[in-house]
């Protein structure tokens, strides 16, 4: 079919999928743009596990920032599905480094009793920018002035960024203990408080760090490399699911947009039940209900019971199910951040993060599923591998009290 020819679009939005004739049986191309992202995050992340822990958390994150500001304004001048395939992969490479950086620089300056707390509204402020990305989506007719609305956001929420000092963790791993004190200084001054470090004698262990030391350190300390495994099977199975949901709403039913909003709502209840199940039960015990949750609704989801003409037990059972996945990603950001050692954390991160774009690009994949076959085996395959991510955290110690490590042990 050809547009103009055999069909015209009454719809006053223009998108990239009516310029390039991408409809029609042709929808698998637009999970593959989408899956590329991930593909181009993935390589990003696994690059970045090389840099995190030697230049530093600032300088990767200002550096990606830069790049995806960059890839996003480059949207406006692509033309066809393939250059748009490129930019998603650089765009993919460098956002996820950016977000991750940003998060382990930001938890490294974070006390124990506010992690907790941070992280909520760390998740919570993920959600705004999928609810504000939506709302673009949503008001904006033509497609290209997306990317220079989002542009735009990058520039701006990155600026404050090359204000903060690195993290004192990181300058104390590399050995620069007088810019660690410096920083310190600096945070007391901000709480209000006069304070000198010149007569502080900080007890550290320097390392010489190298991408390669960091590799051998995980033969070395067999319980690292059992902690990080188990971590990162759980990321690829949260992203899948997470993911595989997102992709999907439209074939649950009901408007794309109203879904996304539905499920963004459903996430901010879901921090908020994981700070208060993080609170009463701790770190690993919460993430255990989390996973556990989410596989008994995707169950619950199977029968066939029709509610209204856009509403079903599946539909519902799917939301919920979401709302138990929004709060596990607290979870296992935390877990895993408070686990791994400051002198491998960037590493840690990033093989974790990276694990979870394969689940990304899997995701989607499996959402079409529901054109080829009962969506009961969709969701018996979402419950299981929700169940599947509850038992590598068994495996794992409670981080739930405990000091970060700076090195490994």
């Amino acid at each position: 079919l050809k547009a103009g020819v055999d069909l015209n679009w009454t719809s006053k939005r223009r998108t990239y999928t009516m310029d390039w004739d991408i409809y029609c049986g042709d929808e698998s191309k637009v999970s593959m743009v989408n899956s590329f992202f991930f593909i181009g995050a993935l390589i990003g992340l696994l690059t970045a596990t090389t840099v995190y822990d030697t230049i530093g958390r600032k300088r990767t994150t200002l550096l990606t920032a830069a790049v995806s500001f960059a890839s996003t304004l480059a949207m406006v001048f692509v033309r066809n599905a393939t250059q748009l395939i490129v930019i998603r992969v650089i765009q993919g490479c460098s956002g996820f480094v950016m977000l991750t950086g940003l998060y382990v620089w930001s938890l490294e300056y974070t006390p124990y009793r506010l992690r907790n707390s941070v992280s909520v509204v760390t998740g919570c402020f993920w959600i705004c920018g999928k609810l504000t990305i939506n709302a673009l989506g949503y008001f904006t007719m033509e497609w290209q002035y997306i990317p220079v609305q989002v542009a735009i956001f990058i520039l701006i929420l990155t600026i404050p960024l090359m204000f903060v000092p690195e993290s004192p963790r990181f300058n104390l791993i590399m050995g620069n203990e007088a810019e660690a004190k410096k920083t310190l200084a600096r945070l007391a001054k901000i709480l209000g408080k006069s304070f000198s470090f010149d007569k502080v004698t900080i007890l550290f262990e320097e390392r010489q760090q190298s991408f390669l030391k960091q590799l051998k350190d995980f033969w070395k300390y067999k319980e690292m490399l059992k902690e990080t495994a188990a971590l990162a099977l759980g990321w690829f199975l949260l992203a899948t699911l997470s993911y595989g949901l997102n992709f999907g709403w439209g074939k649950l039913g009901g408007s794309l947009y109203v879904s996304v909003l539905i499920s963004s709502v459903a996430g901010f209840f879901g921090k908020g039940m994981f700070y208060i199940s993080t609170e009463v039960m701790g770190r690993k015990r919460s993430e255990l209900a989390m996973f556990i949750g989410a596989g008994i609704f995707f169950f619950l989801g199977m029968p066939d019971v029709e509610l209204s003409d856009k509403w079903n037990i599946s539909r519902i059972a799917c939301l919920v199910a979401n709302l138990f996945i929004g709060a596990a990603w607290g979870g296992i950001y935390l877990i895993t951040a408070e686990l791994a050692p400051t002198s491998h954390r960037g590493m840690i991160m990033g093989i974790c993060s990276g694990f979870a774009r394969v689940g990304s690009f899997v995701g989607p994949f499996i959402s079409l599923l529901y054109n080829v076959m009962d969506r009961k085996i969709v969701l018996a395959i979402f419950g299981t591998m929700a169940l599947t991510a509850a038992s590598m955290f068994l495996l794992l110690p409670d981080s739930t009290g405990k000091a970060i490590p700076d090195t490994p042990a």
